[in-house]
């Protein structure tokens, strides 16, 4: 397809977007915010819940809509999406209200997971210039990595934002995110995307029969793609894991509550690092990078289960860092591997498979720290469970460059 786009304008928007989208500034609070207005924990539980129940089943949905119906317009109904639910959680009057609002902040979240991915990819194929993708994703990410450190020192304006506050200046934030999103282009790199526009609402229920049919042949006909999204799995389970009861390890350590933001703040500095090395290394095998992440994430998994407290910092920040290299190549790897009519549906299949490991690993770490009466048990059960996933791979001749 001769679709030509301007692609400095359309890096600019993505980046702009990036950095507000990514200030987030009531991630850190949300929860004290709720509690402060006397909602329960177990009714700040449930509206948790529920973000994560409309996540796990609007993930691959979200991404279909993606490649049928256009990514630019997905990514803007996202916006739109995130702009409402920071609205409706500054005047909610209810709990209905505020899992309401969590479920459609759930619903954006899964219309940018997958689509945005599959935006920059394919703007830089319609370039001929898909080689570059790993530094627009360093980039992209960086941006929001510093976004989200200049977002969590929101926290020091509680005093004067209020509740309300809170969440209209997150809901000015997300509109001019959504704005630039507004000017990027769609790009178009084959001739279905093109025809997107004469596609009629009663051919939509084929269509996505058709893509799903589809989307399922591509991960049989294509095994490394399926391997990468089992890998990329597998090796960012701890991820969120370490972070969560490394805090709870902390307090048993003696730490006071008030120095808790360390921790995540250097969790944030080693993914620049990871980044930053990510951009950098030549990645020949995935096998052997995925060997030699696996085995650096588990050992990391492991720092945080059972070391002191620093010991178990630096683990956290391992895992952090690592998983950033791992992640930045698998993406690309997975954009090479898959056609652009699917590529939203699959990277959306990507994350969800996240999402399906996570269900049962995240009780189960929990029920093992419990069973032995200290948080840091099940990290080390988990560790250790990376690292043979590492090691099985290691003896292994590469088939892939």
């Amino acid at each position: 397809m001769d679709h030509k786009l301007n692609l400095k304008k359309q890096f600019a928007c993505i980046y702009t977007s990036d950095f507000f989208s990514g200030l987030r500034i009531t991630d850190a609070v949300w929860v004290a915010l709720l509690a402060a207005r006397g909602f329960s924990l177990w009714e700040i539980g449930l509206a948790e819940s529920v973000y994560h129940i409309v996540s796990l089943f609007c993930e691959v949905p979200s991404g279909m809509a993606a490649d049928l119906l256009g990514r630019r317009k997905t990514l803007l109904s996202g916006g739109v999406l995130t702009v409402t639910c920071n609205l409706l959680m500054a005047f909610a009057p209810n709990l209905f209200t505020i899992c309401l609002a969590m479920g459609l902040n759930a619903l954006a979240m899964t219309m940018f997971s997958g689509t945005f991915t599959a935006l920059v990819y394919d703007s830089l194929k319609t370039e001929g210039r898909e080689d570059e993708y790993i530094q627009v994703s360093a980039n992209s990410s960086q941006i929001s990595m510093l976004a989200n450190a200049i977002g969590s020192l929101a926290s020091l304006l509680k005093r004067f934002l209020g509740f309300a506050g809170f969440y209209l200046l997150s809901a000015a934030f997300e509109g001019v995110s959504t704005a630039a999103l507004a000017l990027m282009e769609e790009p178009i790199v084959t001739k279905a995307q093109a025809s997107r526009g004469k596609q009629t609402l009663r051919a939509l229920p084929g269509q996505f029969t058709k893509l799903a049919r589809n989307s399922l042949s591509i991960l049989r006909t294509t095994p490394l793609a399926a391997k990468l999204i089992v890998s990329s799995a597998v090796v960012s389970v701890p991820s969120y894991l370490t972070k969560m009861f490394l805090q709870q390890r902390l307090i048993e350590l003696g730490w006071p509550t008030e120095l808790l933001f360390l921790p995540l703040l250097l969790g944030g500095l080693a993914c620049v690092a990871g980044t930053e090395i990510g951009r950098r290394v030549r990645c020949r095998s995935m096998r052997r990078l995925y060997s030699a992440c696996a085995l650096l994430c588990g050992v990391g998994t492991l720092l945080v289960g059972a070391a002191p407290a620093w010991g178990g910092i630096l683990g956290m920040m391992l895992v952090q860092g690592v998983l950033e290299v791992y992640l930045l190549h698998e993406s690309q790897k997975l954009n090479d591997a898959i056609p652009s009519d699917q590529r939203a549906t699959l990277i959306s299949v990507d994350s969800m498979a996240y999402s399906l490991l996570m269900i049962p690993a995240s009780p189960l770490v929990g029920a093992v720290g419990d069973a032995f009466g200290q948080a840091g048990a099940g990290l080390a059960l988990l560790g250790g469970v990376i690292v043979l996933s590492g090691v099985a791979l290691l003896g292994k001749k590469p088939q892939e460059s």
